[in-house]
């Protein structure tokens, strides 16, 4: 005899409802997302934060870890982070290394701080890549402290938009916020200040992981290794280094040798650069004679026939040298170096 079993419908949906298993933020996001792309990027496939050395561990201009001071000029102290002055700086910034935020994270930090009531110096990043906001979602997050309400800039050429920042009290916060331009701009710029209508002296922001993303959320501050982001720097700014035998050129007379320089990353564009003059100490250079001597002469040091990705140093004006015969650029000190400016 057949026996006949039957069993009842099960509403898949209505059982998936009664689970008691909350997905969580990341979870919903994930869910939300329309297409695979938006998962990649919830999930960190690929390169995500437009901002360059958004956890200021590149400076290869200086070091600034004490305190120092503004200068009236626009200025770029950080790799990518530029001061823009509009009227009497009054301020100071460091560059505060192994900072700890409440997260556990160990990271450099950027602090800002004002010496008197009417500072007007933006810390300010322009973004290349301006064309990949156009009409697209994107959102800003950061780590801040600071004492008094401060805000942020988003500026496209066109219009600007200005975000209020709650005063931390000292305390580490951390910043999201998504928005959209309303038109398409020229170019695509952050700006940090550190202050509103009420500062003072003393008033201060402090930064740290910076980001700018496509998409809705915020996802967590993208780690690059030093390596990475340094090479991303240098397509705006690097420094080449003139120590002993370091450049190898050529004399085509008895007064005159050409260097050739190529740069370990193409550059942004023709980049300005600046070469240590004649000497023999302090920031300079000659070239050397066939004997590893300095040369005779006042001498003068030029760039010649520059591109992204190459230069030459030519000398002129020496005597001593031998038409055809190898020479080195040779620093007047222990170590210098020929800077290569492309930035925005």
């Amino acid at each position: 005899m057949a026996v006949k079993f039957t069993k009842p419908e099960i509403n898949v949906r209505e059982k998936l409802a009664e689970l008691d298993k909350p997905s969580g933020i990341a979870g919903e996001a994930m869910l939300r997302a329309e297409t695979v792309a938006e998962q990649q990027a919830l999930i960190g496939v690929g390169r995500r934060n437009l901002i360059i050395n958004g956890d200021f561990k590149v400076s290869q201009r200086g070091t600034y870890t004490s305190t120092t001071t503004l200068t009236n000029t626009a200025t770029y102290y950080l790799d990518r982070w530029k001061f823009y002055t509009f009227t009497n700086t009054s301020g100071t910034f460091q560059h505060k290394l192994d900072q700890t935020l409440p997260d556990g994270t160990v990271t450099n930090t950027h602090l800002h701080t004002s010496t008197s009531s009417d500072m007007n110096a933006p810390l300010v990043q322009m973004v290349e890549d301006h064309k990949a906001v156009w009409g697209k979602y994107f959102t800003v997050s950061f780590w801040y402290k600071s004492n008094k309400e401060t805000y942020y800039n988003i500026w496209n050429g066109t219009s600007q938009i200005h975000f209020l920042v709650p005063n931390s009290g000292g305390a580490w916060k951390k910043w999201e916020q998504t928005y959209k331009l309303k038109e398409n701009g020229a170019y695509f710029r952050l700006e940090f200040y550190g202050h509103t209508v009420d500062m003072t002296s003393g008033s201060y922001l402090e930064l740290a992981q910076v980001q700018i993303e496509l998409g809705k959320v915020a996802t967590p501050f993208e780690h690059r290794s030093y390596g990475e982001e340094l090479a991303l720097c240098e397509r705006y700014y690097q420094r080449v280094p003139v120590y002993h035998e370091s450049i190898i050129g050529q004399c085509w007379n008895t007064t005159s040798a050409r260097f050739p320089v190529q740069l370990p990353v193409e550059m942004r564009s023709d980049p300005t650069i600046t070469v240590p003059g004649p000497g023999t100490s302090g920031y300079s250079m000659k070239p050397l004679t066939a004997s590893l001597s300095w040369p005779g002469g006042s001498g003068n040091n030029a760039v010649t026939t520059r591109s992204p990705r190459h230069f030459y140093v030519t000398c002129t004006g020496y005597s001593g040298l031998v038409a055809g015969n190898a020479s080195t650029l040779y620093a007047g000190s222990n170590y210098i170096y020929i800077k290569c400016d492309a930035e925005l």
